[in-house]
């Protein structure tokens, strides 16, 4: 089964890189996501762009990211916003924004600025 993502358009408020985190301002632009608390995170930014320029950003569906540090997939697959875009492991006060996509080639990341796939699902919070 193949997953249909969901692509929108969004003008940017600043400088963004290739697969980093974006989030919405006020005036409906996009700006990188720097923390797990974000809320506003939209999506997944894929290509990189300056300030003004329209980008095309994965707001639901597989895509890739960047790791802001080591990530085992087995014991961490959910992700969150983390510092310049990129994503970490989820802790009790962050919003979690992806799952972990793990394959045969790929179950680990050895640390920051390394790419992985994810399925990107937006800020949630579970009620207990």
């Amino acid at each position: 089964m193949q997953t249909q993502n969901i692509v929108q358009s969004f003008v940017a408020a600043e400088a963004i890189t290739e697969y980093a985190l974006v989030s919405i301002d006020g005036n409906g632009k996009i700006t990188i996501t720097d923390a797990g608390t974000e809320i506003g995170c939209v999506g997944v930014a894929q290509r990189a762009c300056s300030a003004g320029e329209t980008v095309e950003v994965v707001v639901h569906g597989t895509t890739r990211v960047i790791a802001s540090g080591a990530l085992t997939f087995a014991t961490t697959p959910l992700l969150t916003g983390a510092a310049n875009g990129q994503v970490a492991a989820v802790s009790s006060s962050d919003y979690p924004v992806a799952r972990i996509l793990p394959n045969i080639n790929q179950v680990s990341t050895a640390g920051a600025g390394e790419q992985l796939l994810v399925l990107f699902t937006g800020p949630s919070v579970v009620k207990a």
